[in-house]
């Protein structure tokens, strides 16, 4: 996980949830609100500090009401 190549992917995929969280005139708060997630982890996986499970994408898909493919398709 501590490749440059992984290190990049992380930070496309956080600035992807990012605009979609935007465009969807969210907060960090409001989203981990819905989400039902803490707000920190949020904001370290769009930072790409933080590698998502595959059930955190699914979880944020659902709380921005858009699909996991829409999600991962950055």
């Amino acid at each position: 996980m501590n490749s440059t190549r992984d290190e990049k992917l992380l930070k496309k995929f956080g600035k992807h949830l990012a605009s979609i969280r935007k465009e969807k005139k969210l907060s960090l708060r409001k989203l981990a609100d819905i989400a039902d997630v803490d707000f920190s982890q949020i904001h370290r996986i769009e930072k790409g500090e933080s590698n998502p499970t595959l059930t955190m994408i699914v979880t944020l898909a659902e709380a921005l009401n858009v699909t996991t493919e829409e999600l991962i398709a950055f």
